[in-house]
C-alpha cells in the first residue's frame, strides 16, 4: 500500500511544474485574471463554508 504523503507530494510537484510551464507560455494578463478568479472563488467558498 502506498503512503498518502508520497502521493500528495507527487501531485503537488506535478501541479507546480505545470504552473511553471504555463507561466512561460501564457501572457501576464491571463495570470491577473486567474488570480482574480481564484480570490473570488476563495471568498465565496469561505462565505459558504465558514
Amino acid at each position: 500500500m502506498r503512503g498518502g504523503r508520497r502521493i500528495l507530494w507527487g501531485i503537488t510537484a506535478i501541479a507546480l511544474g505545470l504552473i511553471i510551464v504555463l507561466a512561460l507560455v501564457l501572457p501576464s494578463d491571463f495570470w491577473w485574471f486567474a488570480l482574480a478568479a481564484l480570490l473570488i472563488a476563495a471568498g465565496i467558498w469561505t462565505l459558504r463554508c465558514c
